[in-house]
């Protein structure tokens, strides 16, 4: 039984006040991304000064985001049994999955993913909630509410919604072991809020005088594994919330949370704007970003105020207001002469220079920022010529090394998404559809348990050394024995093994089949030659000597493993013997080979 409203407003009370150092400092990122910065007080007096805003922090908050959320997410759902059937169907729901998260990012400006990326390295936090359509409109219709909009989004852009919400919007209780409850607290238009929630909200005549009037309300949201509980508090002119309006106070019967809440760092910190270490922390917590700013400011300025500096003086007897002193720039203006007044003589000044010590301190702060955030190698920087391929592949690696947290906390909220919208399925027993290029599929809602869903998430880099790199492991691996060829497709980040194989052993019968029949032609149409009396006739390619196959045996292996241009190893390592004299068993002169002279 839901308690009395005024137990959940103290709870939302207490749940916004213990993150208002988090909004704080998420208010801070946020200023960083859109390059908004004021002069300190002190230079906002003087005349000549332009500001000047380093873009460091946004220029590397698009690259995470350009290179983590480029490229498709790889979905594995682990089976409950190994036997080829169940990993066939297990792939079948990966793809379903993926299905419905292409359909769920239609509906919104950029994908789930993109977003899910940009909040883990903005906030190193990720909030969204899952919303069931069919549910949704099920629930609307019983209380009266208006469902048009929801069947308009059914209809057009599949059954899930995913819903990003910004981190100071939602305000999370964790415990130990779980999230325990989700308070969505956001400023909303009243008539939104009517037409969200029907009746419910229409019978309160007070929210209805505020829609008339385009006023804004105080929406809050209240969940936790029981109850949930919805009311609205009017804005007053102070801005602070007003009296509580209910619109709905009722257990939910739902056997989980259809919330994604996700939060990097570690529990090590007590203040929780420190528990998150996004990518700006460090710009923020040091004051980097705005003394770069202020250093940049002031160099700016010095050089524009400069180029408009007195070029010259006029010294003479010759009073100010009577000097005639005017420059002739001619019909082109290519070769300026100066009539000084008589009398008096005019000397150039020279240019002032620019202060390098403020220069190299820009500079300095410049580089040093930039080791805390993310290298110009993946910003698509200058590479020094004559760069090996290892080095660059090292580099690449170790740059986006600095995504990986941002990179696991999108993951983990990319995996909670699809697992939520099985909870989805399996809790109001409707099986999921989807459609691909073998027409439409389908998750049954009874041939799995929710209680035991076990879904990753891989984000591929959008490096291509990376991708090169994972493929020429693979096919060293694969060539050795140690890997599997479906282990060595996922390594690969290919979804369905299964049925690449399936099309690879597919294509080599075919291709089989074709050489057969090339063959039995070409045979048809060729006398063959008969056989002397007394001697079989013999299977043509029978009559190759030892040393041919001798000759195949001994070659330096090949492929993109052993070619030092791909990054792999020179072909020497991968076979020391494989020399002209280790093959040939002679020198240069024809003298046969001794052990231990450079022989075998």
């Amino acid at each position: 039984m839901p308690k009395k409203l005024e137990h959940y407003v103290a709870i939302a009370a207490s749940m916004v006040a213990v993150d208002k150092k988090r909004d704080e400092a998420n208010k801070a990122y946020d200023r960083m991304d859109h390059n908004e910065w004021d002069l300190p007080s002190g230079l906002q007096t003087v005349q000549w000064i332009r500001r000047k805003v380093n873009t460091g922090p946004s220029t590397d908050l698009a690259t995470g985001v350009r290179v983590l959320s480029s490229l498709d997410e790889n979905v594995t759902i682990q089976p409950l049994a190994s036997n080829l059937e169940t990993k066939q169907k297990v792939n079948g729901w990966e793809r379903s999955l993926k299905w419905l998260m292409v359909q769920a990012n239609r509906r919104r400006q950029g994908p789930v993913k993109q977003s899910f990326v940009k909040s883990a390295l903005k906030y190193d936090e990720i909030v969204a909630q899952v919303v069931d359509l069919d549910y949704q409109i099920a629930q609307k219709d019983i209380f009266g509410g208006d469902t048009q909009r929801e069947k308009a989004a059914r209809r057009h852009y599949g059954r899930y919604a995913v819903i990003v919400y910004h981190p100071n919007d939602v305000h999370v209780r964790y415990s130990n072991l779980m999230p325990e409850a989700v308070l969505l607290r956001q400023e909303r238009t009243a008539q939104s809020v009517r037409d969200e929630w029907g009746d419910k909200a229409n019978r309160r005549s007070d929210l209805k005088g505020m829609a008339e009037k385009n006023e804004n309300v105080i929406y809050n949201d209240y969940m936790d594994y029981h109850d949930r509980v919805i009311w609205c508090e009017p804005v007053t002119e102070t801005g602070e919330a007003g009296a509580s309006i209910q619109i709905m106070r009722e257990e939910h019967n739902l056997p989980f949370l259809p919330w994604i809440t996700r939060v990097g760092g570690d529990t090590m910190e007590r203040a929780p704007e420190h528990r998150r270490r996004p990518l700006l922390y460090h710009d923020y917590t040091s004051g980097s970003w705005e003394n770069q700013n202020v250093i940049e400011t002031i160099v700016l300025s010095d050089v524009i105020k400069k180029s408009v500096a007195q070029v010259g003086k006029e010294e003479g007897p010759m009073p100010i207001e009577a000097r005639t002193t005017q420059t002739d720039f001619g019909p082109d203006s290519s070769s300026p002469i100066m009539h000084v007044t008589p009398g008096d003589t005019y000397t150039p000044l020279p240019t002032p220079p620019i202060d390098r010590a403020m220069v190299e301190l820009a500079d300095r702060l410049s580089a040093e920022r930039s080791q805390g955030t993310l290298s110009q190698v993946l910003k698509g920087g200058d590479i020094p010529s004559g760069m090996s391929f290892a080095a660059l592949n090292l580099n690449t690696l170790t740059a986006a090394g600095a995504l990986k947290p941002a990179k696991e906390l999108a993951e983990n909220a990319m995996a909670d998404a699809f697992a939520l919208f099985m909870c989805w399925a399996g809790y109001t027993e409707n099986s999921i559809q989807s459609y691909g290029d073998d027409g439409p599929d389908e998750i049954p809602w009874d041939e799995y348990d929710p209680e035991n869903l076990y879904i990753t998430v891989e984000l591929k880099p959008d490096v291509a050394l990376d991708r090169q790199q994972r493929a020429n492991v693979a096919v060293v691996l694969l060539q050795a024995g140690i890997m599997s060829k479906e282990q060595a497709l996922e390594y690969m980040g290919e979804t369905d093994p299964q049925k690449i194989i399936q099309q690879i052993y597919m294509e080599r019968m075919l291709d089989a089949y074709m050489e057969v029949q090339t063959a039995l032609m070409v045979q048809d149409l060729m006398p063959q030659p008969e056989a002397p009396p007394g001697q079989e006739q013999g299977i043509p390619g029978q009559e190759m000597g030892m040393e041919a196959i001798q000759g195949m045996m001994a070659g330096a292996p090949g492929g993109p493993g052993f070619n030092p241009q791909q990054g792999g190893l020179p072909p020497a390592m991968g076979a020391p013997g494989a020399t002209r004299e280790g093959v040939s068993g002679e020198d240069m002169m024809g003298n046969e080979m001794m052990l231990g002279m450079g022989g075998v």
